[in-house]
């Protein structure tokens, strides 16, 4: 019988399986039960289990759990899966004690001899394990994870070891999934060829999940530092609920405390890593309500430029400015009050087990009470059209999802300031469309003032008003839309594309003259209205006939 047979077809992912069965809201048996009463019965099997350890006892505590089982009606092949772990390491144990005890021998095997004593030693063992399993798989099978952590914390178990347990179911599939991308494509270069070949390549690529695994928990701090993290203090935000101004009763604008005073402002500004100086001499000012877009090759100081504006990195020389505050060493950890940052990978910027949990995780670091965290909680997930996944794990969200999740966790904290690095980035174009006409609702009802790192032009073309082009550090063009990306130039320069209209309308009047930069279409609207009217080639709207 083979593996998959035994299982009923249940695949590889057998959190998305047994969290489709919760899903389901079943109510037999344990489900209904309180989720610190079913703590506190599983405790009590396995320290009997540990301190009396009689197979008589172990025997009975696993009839008992797969009676509580059979009572909720689990399906066998889920509570199946809660023995496929152990049952290798049992089976040795079992061998172990059987062929390594006891003075009464019962079966021989050349040099290997089983013992009597020892085969009711393995036997109680392997009945400890399933009887432990057994309890498990009822609870965790009857209560969904995020409930079983508020159980933790209402029994009072230290906040870093419910953190723990919580970042480890969080990123331990998506470790799993790293790793067998990498086998698959070790497979496809002939890395599993042989047994001997197979365990080299299968250590190296355990390696590369380590290292990567280190790399992402740095970059998880980052994210939890710019979402509040490290504050200290109460909150000194003010709240201004401004609903009238949604549709969708979105009351998550933000509070400008001086509407004359620039949202963000650098001058000077210069940061160095070893061997690399990454921004040189950068200033600018971004007033409240733009949409700027920052552009540039690869290695320019996008990324570093964002992280200095919110707080991550201190800059070595010049002076930044966020809402009229100094941003410096003292004040870095305050920063998230009044600018958020989107991070270019999700699973960086989504660091809690389930939705609503990580879009609270900056509210509550806000110091505001719990209505008020519910309320905005369930203000940005409704904006952000997140609601339906309000309790799902977040390593089950599609990219799009997380890309939202993620703007819906910054804007429940109501910064006046949000810098997005690369927020369309692995979207299919549906999904880039979604994410962009959001963004384009929260600037336009609410207020909020954009930073946005992006390599794709044509993004840029319909979300930003202003663009600034960075290359090696420096700042070589600020400028209106069109200012910037008609220039031909320019644009080559810094290694940049066009708008794919711009572009052909661009080879349309080679050779031509243009009167007017004006004339150059950047958008689908102005190309329509440019073919339609004839104003290419020296036609005007008057002329008869269509555009040759």
């Amino acid at each position: 019988m083979s593996h998959k047979t035994f299982l009923g077809g249940v695949s590889l992912r057998a959190d998305l399986v047994i969290h489709k069965y919760q899903e389901g809201l079943p109510t037999q048996g344990m489900h209904g039960w309180d989720p610190r009463l079913k703590l506190t019965l599983l405790v009590m099997a396995v320290a009997l289990n540990v301190i009396i350890a009689q197979l008589w006892l172990s025997s009975l505590l696993f009839v008992i759990g797969g009676g509580m089982a059979i009572w909720s009606r689990i399906p066998f092949r889920l509570f199946a899966l809660f023995f496929l772990a152990p049952a290798w390491a049992t089976l040795i144990v079992f061998l172990g004690f059987s062929v390594g005890f006891g003075t009464t021998p019962i079966f021989s095997f050349g040099s290997l001899t089983m013992y009597r004593e020892g085969v009711f030693q393995g036997l109680s063992a392997a009945a400890r394990v399933a009887s432990d399993m057994s309890w498990i798989a009822s609870v965790f099978l009857t209560t969904p994870f995020v409930r079983l952590l508020h159980a933790l914390r209402w029994f009072r178990i230290p906040t870093v070891i419910v953190d723990t347990i919580a970042m480890a179911y969080r990123y331990a599939f998506l470790l799993m999934d790293g790793f067998l991308r990498m086998r698959d494509a070790s497979r496809t270069r002939g890395g599993f060829q042989g047994y001997l070949n197979g365990l080299v390549s299968t250590a190296r690529i355990l390696a590369q999940v380590i290292l990567r695994a280190y790399d992402r928990a740095q970059r998880i701090q980052l994210a939890a530092t710019a979402r509040g993290a490290d504050a200290k203090g109460a909150n000194t935000m003010k709240i201004d609920v401004k609903s009238n101004s949604c549709p969708n009763r979105c009351d998550v604008t933000p509070d400008y405390a001086d509407e004359s005073v620039p949202v963000l402002s650098c001058t000077d500004l210069c940061f160095s890593f070893p061997k690399t100086q990454a921004v040189k001499g950068v200033s600018l000012t971004v007033s409240k309500g733009e949409v700027v877009a920052l552009c540039g090759p690869n290695g320019s100081g996008k990324t570093t430029l964002l992280r200095l504006f919110s707080g991550i990195l201190t800059p070595q020389e010049g002076d930044i400015f966020v809402c009229g505050q100094r941003l410096d060493r003292k004040t870095r950890n305050e920063a998230f009050r009044y600018v958020g940052i989107l991070f270019q990978d999700p699973n960086d910027q989504l660091f809690c087990t389930h939705v609503r949990e990580d879009i609270a995780y900056g509210p509550i670091n806000l110091g505001l009470d719990v209505n008020e965290v519910e309320r905005l909680v369930g203000t940005a997930m409704d904006l952000m059209e997140v609601e339906h996944l309000a309790n799902r794990p977040i390593h089950m969200l599609s990219h799009g999802e997380m890309r939202r999740v993620g703007l819906g966790g910054l804007i429940a904290m109501r910064p006046p300031l949000l810098l997005l690095d690369e927020p369309t980035a692995s979207l299919d174009p549906a999904s880039a469309k979604h994410l962009v006409r959001l963004i384009q609702h929260l600037n336009d009802h609410h207020g909020y003032t954009f930073v946005i790192v992006t390599h794709d032009i044509n993004v840029a073309s319909f979300i930003a008003k202003r663009i600034i082009i960075l290359d090696d550090g420096q700042i070589v063009a600020d400028g209106s839309l069109r200012k910037i990306l008609t220039d031909k130039r320019l644009l080559e320069s810094a290694r940049l594309e066009p708008p794919i209209l711009t572009k052909l309308f661009q080879r349309i009047m080679n050779g031509q003259s243009i009167e007017k930069e004006s004339e150059i279409p950047i958008t689908i609207e102005e190309a329509a209205a440019a073919l339609t009217l004839r104003t290419w080639g020296g036609s005007r709207a008057g002329d008869e006939g269509r555009v040759p």
